[in-house]
């Protein structure tokens, strides 16, 4: 569960929660309307992928292969149809009500939020960082110190 508990994903969770409960309340603006939709495609890849590994799947590549795409159509299909934002909005206006934030569930659509689907390669990355065992690490590592250069290799 490497690849969500980190700094960067906590960080985005927190940000969406700031950013629903006060800030879209008090400001309701453009920044406000974005936050969400970049914090969540950066952290909803690797909380999959991290629940996977939780469930045993063992292959990372997979694990956020299947995080990335489920984060990425889900998102797509609330933004672009009625039906997704109606199943979307009945799956958290209990979650919303339960956190203590009003169970209220409003969707504006706009195609710029589309571009926040950039987020999640990046989430990917992350993750893929993340993963990288330490004995990996260490043995790329010790390889390219143990690896001769091209001037000893010609003597």
């Amino acid at each position: 569960m490497r690849e969500f508990f980190a700094p960067l994903p906590l960080a985005a969770v927190a940000l969406m929660g700031l950013n629903d409960r006060y800030l879209k309340p008090a400001f309701s603006n453009w920044v406000t309307g974005k936050l969400s939709d970049v914090a969540v495609l950066f952290f909803l890849p690797l909380l999959i992928s991290a629940l996977l590994g939780g469930f045993g799947v063992v292959r990372v590549g997979w694990r956020l292969g299947v995080g990335a795409v489920a984060t990425a159509a889900s998102f797509a299909a609330v933004e672009l149809t009625d039906t997704a934002g109606a199943i979307y909005c009945g799956l958290v206006r209990p979650l919303s009500r339960a956190l203590g934030a009003g169970g209220g569930c409003v969707l504006y659509r706009d195609p710029s939020d589309l571009l926040a689907l950039l987020l999640v390669p990046l989430a990917v990355a992350f993750g893929w960082h993340r993963l990288r065992t330490p004995e990996e690490a260490g043995s790329r590592a010790r390889l390219a110190v143990m690896k001769p250069s091209n001037s000893e290799e010609g003597r």
